[in-house]
């Protein structure tokens, strides 16, 4: 009992534990944030101009297409944008099938690692991991994800 209060005093108050916490919150937002608007932007600009995220989809269609997703060229060049930002792919999908949209929003849920958000955080901090290697767990927590929601959407009759 002496011991852990002897450690107790020895701790910093709350009010300082709380201003370090800030501190360091806006440390990382200010490191994160120009990262994470210029790679949404990036990402954006992409989607519309190039066709990089429909080589990126190329990796998710074979199995959306045999699994009969409808608009699976579409679902695939979604979820490959989704590794760019989260949120813009879904205007993709604003007129596709609901089983689409539902894939879709399954896997950008599961495959949360997204490079205007979660991969410039994973990379600010002291994390032994490369671009590379977040990009693969990227891919295959994707294709995972696939033919679990699409068992899920069939089970729940989501048409």
């Amino acid at each position: 009992m002496n011991a852990g209060l002897s450690r107790v005093e020895g701790n910093p108050t709350l009010a300082r534990l709380l201003m370090v916490n800030i501190k360091d919150g806006l440390k990382m937002t200010s490191v994160i944030l120009p990262t994470g608007v210029s790679v949404g932007l990036l990402g954006l600009l992409l989607s519309a101009y190039t066709p990089v995220f429909d080589w990126l989809g190329m990796i998710f269609y074979p199995l959306l297409a045999v699994l009969q997703v409808p608009e699976a060229m579409l679902t695939a060049k979604a979820m490959a944008a989704a590794l760019a930002e989260m949120f813009f792919p879904t205007g993709m999908l604003g007129d596709a099938p609901m089983l689409s949209r539902y894939i879709f929003g399954v896997t950008s849920v599961s495959g949360v690692l997204f490079f205007a958000g979660s991969i410039p955080c994973i990379l600010a901090t002291e994390i032994p991991v490369r671009v590379p290697h977040l990009v693969l767990i990227w891919i295959i927590r994707v294709l995972l994800s696939i033919p679990l929601a699409v068992l899920v959407a069939h089970l729940g009759q989501i048409v």
